[in-house]
């Protein structure tokens, strides 16, 4: 192989593994996203239901 092949398969190489890094770190942070979005929309939906109703006063 000569130098300028294995330079461009180096290349095509690096190219790979950033973008399965960028896919993994993005599936990561938008699944910590979901979760803490869930965490927060339960929460708040015990919160309202444990409120008392308004009052027409």
């Amino acid at each position: 192989m000569t130098p300028e092949h294995r330079e461009f398969t180096d290349g095509l190489k690096l190219a790979g593994v950033a973008i399965v890094c960028a896919t993994l770190t993005a599936v990561v942070v938008i699944g910590a996203g979901e979760a803490l979005l869930r965490r927060n929309a339960v929460s708040v939906g015990a919160d309202a239901s444990s409120a008392s109703p308004p009052h027409d006063g």
